[in-house]
């Protein structure tokens, strides 16, 4: 049993290694992995899985994340101590299978919106647990059902990759100063499909028209995705191979998905 545990968790490290992340990336996408199930398990109903994991797990995203954000209502966000012993309890053997040795954890936020806690081996940090309190929630025909390295035992909650894209075009329009990371994602979910249907489309149209963002201000928003922002900041987290795809063209690819996804606002025709 042991011998067929340790074929099965070197077969989930060999499927991110197989997508060019790095050996000890890879170990630490599989301790996220196990870490959010064992949440959702202990504490069902109460989360709802979001961030840059959610698009390295489910959607085959090159760009590594060491953050388990996870969305809780007011009312059910679990003690920190109660979320360490979950973690510890679901991740500490294999992290001794793959000699990291005793886990640590340390707390480095705790404010009453939000927890953030990071996991560590001897002394350096593995990836982080953030906790944030939601006020409203995420509607429910925004949530889908995963299932954790293809374990139907293993289900978390998340947005969909629409509500997502949805999400990430807010951001990149909210940002006092863009990020390339952002872009990045959006075109990333529009190659897997994602699209803003007319209710996230009209709900994108509120936070533009509430923020008196016009056609100007969104062209240079995407004019600022250059080569030198997406070098500086894409450049570290992505594999050689996919950066040095996006630069043949100048990263003219993400810029091409932001028209897209945005063409409405561009005056141009819708998707």
């Amino acid at each position: 049993m042991l011998l067929l545990a340790t074929m099965n968790l070197q077969a989930r490290i060999d499927r991110y290694r197989e997508r060019d992340f790095q050996q000890l990336e890879a170990e630490i996408l599989v301790l996220i992995e196990e870490s959010a199930a064992a949440l959702f398990t202990a504490f069902p109903d109460q989360f709802i899985l979001v961030g840059g994991a959610t698009l390295v797990l489910f959607y085959e995203s090159p760009r590594l994340s060491r953050d388990l954000d996870l969305l809780a209502s007011p009312t059910q966000i679990p003690k920190p101590e109660e979320i360490e012993d979950v973690v510890r309890s679901s991740i500490q053997s294999i992290a001794e299978t793959l000699g990291l040795g005793q886990l640590e954890f340390r707390k480095d936020i705790e404010s009453p919106g939000f927890v953030k806690q990071w996991v560590l081996a001897n002394h350096k940090a593995l990836f982080s647990i953030d906790l944030t309190s939601i006020g409203g929630n995420v509607l429910e025909i925004h949530i889908v059902k995963k299932a954790i390295a293809s374990a139907p035992e293993k289900i978390v909650a998340t947005p969909s990759a629409n509500y997502l894209l949805f999400q990430k075009c807010e951001t990149f329009l909210n940002r006092r100063h863009v990020k390339a990371r952002d872009a990045f994602d959006i075109h990333l979910l529009l190659t897997r499909g994602a699209h803003l249907d007319k209710n996230l489309q009209a709900q994108l149209e509120d936070v533009i028209a509430m923020k008196e963002i016009d056609q100007e201000s969104i062209e240079t928003r995407i004019q600022n995705i250059n080569a030198k922002l997406c070098t500086v900041e894409l450049r570290p987290v992505l594999p050689l191979a996919v950066f040095e795809e996006l630069a043949k063209n100048e990263f003219d690819s993400i810029r091409r998905s932001l028209r897209v996804v945005l063409a409405h606002w561009l005056g141009k025709e819708r998707q």
